[in-house]
């Protein structure tokens, strides 16, 4: 065996052998006490989920630039602490400065540290590494499975673009790691890439420990990988259930023999806006003949969603998918961004998907008149 090898055997026993979180539930509490090296009193925005919920919060450092926060989760989650992007507006207006993992239980010390902002002027960045951590085992486990995925890639150049090795990298890992969190979020994340080998996604799911499957993350992925099979042209779609601008709850099955646009959207989404005139105009011309449009919004402000309806005189059923771009239908129906689409035939079987503008227009009228 050449060096070559035995130092990437060596790369891979070693990620392999990182050491284990296993997900508690008894306490859902977290805190975060610490300083950050910025001027004192300064205010920072703090995100991260509560399983399906967005949580928006904010903590002010004291006169000697420290803080203590508290929180509650039910899961491990990503904690982000953010500020207005006043040094290079045009990327995004919210900055992430610091991001890191917290567990349910946890009391890490944080130490923010000066030097985050790299790069010429023109185009200034954020160094995501300039933070002193205590007390998370899980963001320990992050980063070092990072480096080491680095460190294998860097030891196969000449396989830089061969396929498979991403995915090798992270079964082995989950193979040899089936109660940690970080297993369960890997074969999250790498779902669309994993779903194209779903014999190998089904192992992988399998691996994990119960405690891992029975999560809220861990429920959202097996309904993802089963729902994954009939996103297909000419299979049905999974029914769903969500509440509309009235609080009722509406199916997807309540429009069974009828011709159905199912239109996710956004208050937010300018392009989803933009194709409202062409929908309306079709609904006009094609209700009579038992064509209908459910509009799904995965706006996470309710306020925001009923005044877009409002103001477009959207007449059509809307309900809404409340988690945004991490909302549960989203996730399982393996949506990129919107706007986006199924149109589904008097059975419920999907004949089209992401029709837009005069295409959506030619496909419907040729479904209708040739039923």
């Amino acid at each position: 065996m050449g060096k070559r090898s035995t130092a990437l055997l060596a790369i891979v026993s070693f990620l392999l052998s990182m050491p284990l979180i296993i997900l508690g539930q008894r306490n859902n509490g977290f805190i975060i006490q610490g300083k950050i090296d910025t001027v004192p009193n300064a205010k920072y925005r703090i995100m991260y989920r509560n399983n399906e919920k967005k949580i928006d919060d904010s903590l002010q450092l004291s006169a000697d630039r420290t803080f203590t926060f508290h929180g509650s989760i039910g899961e491990p989650t990503r904690v982000n602490f953010i500020i207005d992007n006043d040094f290079n507006p045009r990327l995004v207006k919210d900055q992430i400065v610091y991001s890191f993992w917290v567990s349910p239980g946890d009391t890490v010390d944080f130490h923010g540290l000066t030097g985050w902002l790299v790069g010429p002027k023109s185009n200034l960045k954020i160094d995501d590494s300039k933070y002193v951590l205590k007390g998370s085992t899980l963001d320990k486990i992050a980063i070092t499975y990072g480096e080491n995925r680095r460190a294998i890639y860097l030891s196969n150049k000449d396989q830089e673009k061969a396929t498979g090795l991403e995915d090798s990298i992270i079964s082995k890992f989950i193979q040899n790691n089936p109660n940690s969190f970080y297993s369960l979020y890997l074969l999250n994340r790498s779902f669309s890439s994993l779903s194209r080998h779903p014999d190998l996604l089904n192992t992988l799911y399998n691996a994990l420990s119960t405690e891992q499957k029975n999560s809220f993350t861990g429920i959202l992925l097996n309904k993802k990988i089963k729902a994954q099979p009939q996103l297909e042209i000419g299979k049905s779609l999974p029914i769903f259930e969500l509440a509309n601008d009235n609080g009722n709850l509406v199916s997807l099955e309540d429009f069974r023999g009828k011709y159905v646009l199912v239109e996710f959207w956004a208050s937010w989404c300018g392009p989803c806006r933009k194709e409202f005139p062409l929908l309306q105009s079709l609904h006009s011309e094609y209700k009579s003949k038992n064509f209908e449009i459910l509009a799904v919004s995965i706006d996470e402000s309710r306020m925001d969603w009923l005044t877009a309806i409002n103001n477009e005189k959207l007449s059509w059923t809307n309900v809404r998918d409340k988690g945004g771009l991490s909302g549960e239908l989203y996730q399982i129906f393996g949506l990129k961004g919107v706007p986006d689409n199924f149109l589904l035939d008097k059975e419920g079987k999907i004949v089209a998907r992401n029709l837009r503008s005069s295409e959506l227009k030619k496909v419907l009228h040729k479904l209708i008149s040739d039923n």
